[in-house]
């Protein structure tokens, strides 16, 4: 089935011999090691997934000193990471919310780092973000912080907290903060899920945001 966002731009990304739209161009080029997010949805046609791989491998290749940092995810993470770690030399961070999460989706040899890391004192910091992000969930944050490690919505919350590490970075880790966040979201639902709730970490801690709308939309002639 058609994909009305494909049906749009799939002809004039094709016809393009560049994806990356000047908006990142300008944020990033005179940043010596920048930092970018690179996520979204879960739900990705095989026409998009080819298109966010291709994105991402022209990044890296625009941006050989910049950090690519991603949650893993399948979908728009996986896609990303797949295009950012086709180029020799690039520098691809997987941000996971516990270590063996996700393995069969890592790119060989990409850095891993995760919650079991951080130090309490970061955790703390981390945590408090979320709940500025996401206030209806404070109660999970709470428990998070006070519950049983081995509960259903201490794992699901482990996800949320994952997602502040990934933006706001851990000095421990030697993670400095994202300075760009690219995003692929399900519009019918841009402000849900953990990509929502990472989106509003990036506007809370100064991050600018972008997503297909901003980088779709120059395409349009």
């Amino acid at each position: 089935m058609s994909h009305p966002l494909w049906d749009r731009y799939g002809p004039l990304i094709k016809s393009r011999s560049r994806m990356i739209p000047d908006s990142v161009v300008h944020a990033l080029q005179s940043i010596p090691h920048p930092v970018v997010l690179l996520e979204g949805t879960r739900r990705v046609t095989d026409d998009w997934r080819t298109a966010l791989v291709r994105l991402g491998r022209e990044l890296a290749e625009a941006f050989p000193n910049a950090i690519f940092r991603s949650g893993n995810a399948a979908g728009s993470d996986e896609a990303f990471a797949e295009g950012v770690a086709s180029v020799p030399g690039s520098h691809l961070q997987l941000i996971l919310p516990i270590p063996q999460v996700g393995r069969s989706r890592r790119p060989k040899g990409t850095p891993c780092f995760s919650l079991d890391q951080i130090p309490d004192a970061e955790l703390e910091i981390l945590v408090t973000a979320c709940a500025a992000a996401t206030p209806a969930n404070r109660r999970l944050f709470d428990f998070f912080v006070n519950g049983p490690s081995n509960n259903h919505a201490y794992s699901k919350t482990r996800y949320l907290v994952r997602d502040a590490l990934k933006v706001i970075g851990s000095p421990s880790l030697n993670l400095p903060p994202a300075t760009l966040g690219l995003f692929f979201i399900n519009e019918d639902d841009a402000s849900g899920g953990g990509t929502g709730h990472t989106i509003r970490l990036c506007q809370n801690h100064n991050v600018p945001v972008l997503t297909q709308q901003a980088w779709l939309d120059p395409l349009n002639p």
